[in-house]
């Protein structure tokens, strides 16, 4: 199941009228528009599962937080490119799973090998269960890897080919991302930069 709580971006603001807030844009022709796909959003699995996505958030705080500083130790450069884009989410979101603003949970999964094209940098795999065999194979690198429940492997998802093999007993994984469109909200917030304005009221408290 994917968890990513800010996943594809859907419409880019490069060439949109400017001086209009984007919440007034409207397509000619189109009844609807989604402006929620103009940011950062929350994946449907995550709407669909909420009560599920909050016990799960609670159970893996703790882990997360461990990834977390293992990044910031081992992986400084990367924890911080990761780090930046989580501070930039929409209304001062920070997700559990940060550095990384997804997360993926497999249960009893082979994969076949595959890069992970949309991924930003880094993922990070982190086996559970109770299972024998289905090391985790590198393609390029020839390397094949027996990390079991208690470890947890870093590596460059979308430069090198992965995949794991069968195994017996229960086997899941969970996985941290980052999806690599999050550099075009970093850069220019999907091209609604320029349509974009604040302003604080102080005589409004909270």
């Amino acid at each position: 199941m994917h968890f990513d709580y800010f996943t594809r971006y859907g419409e880019q603001g490069n060439g949109a009228p400017s001086g209009i807030h984007p919440d007034l844009l409207h397509k000619a022709g189109k009844s609807r528009v989604n402006h929620m796909q103009r940011i950062p959003y929350a994946s449907s699995t995550i709407h669909a599962n909420q009560e599920q996505y909050s016990v799960l958030t609670e159970i893996l705080r703790d882990i997360c937080r461990l990834i977390g500083q293992a990044m910031e130790k081992y992986l400084p450069d990367v924890d911080s490119r990761l780090s930046f884009v989580c501070s930039l989410l929409p209304m001062g979101d920070h997700p559990v799973s940060a550095p990384f603003t997804g997360l993926v949970l497999n249960i009893q999964c082979n994969t076949s090998g595959h890069l992970d094209g949309d991924d930003l940098l880094v993922c990070c795999v982190i086996p559970f269960g109770q299972f024998s065999n289905g090391e985790f194979v590198q393609y390029e690198t020839g390397l094949v890897f027996d990390i079991m429940p208690g470890d947890f492997f870093i590596f460059p998802s979308s430069k090198i080919t992965h995949f794991n093999l069968h195994f017996s007993g229960f086997r899941g994984s969970l996985v941290l991302h980052s999806d690599a469109l999050t550099d075009s909200w970093v850069m220019n917030r999907n091209g609604w930069a320029n349509h974009m304005n604040t302003t604080f009221d102080s005589s409004i408290v909270l």
